[in-house]
């Protein structure tokens, strides 16, 4: 999970974006999922461990993944 971590942090860099705890909490929850998860399966499991987290938030970051090759 590190390794990708590290690569999505290096994506927001090098797109100009922010590292916020919002996008941090999406990743880290997506990384350490044991099985696929539907968008709003992953907002639920987002939502408990940062409640502040929005369902568009989630969407741009899942988008983010895919374009850089972190998720298919």
């Amino acid at each position: 999970m590190r390794a990708r971590m590290q690569r999505f942090q290096e994506a927001l860099r090098e797109r100009g974006l922010k590292s916020t705890s919002q996008r941090d909490d999406i990743a880290q929850v997506f990384f350490t999922a044991e099985a696929h998860l539907s968008v709003e399966d992953l907002y639920a499991a987002v939502r408990r461990v940062n409640p502040r987290v929005g369902y568009a938030t989630v969407y741009r970051t899942l988008k983010l993944l895919k374009d850089v090759g972190l998720a298919t």
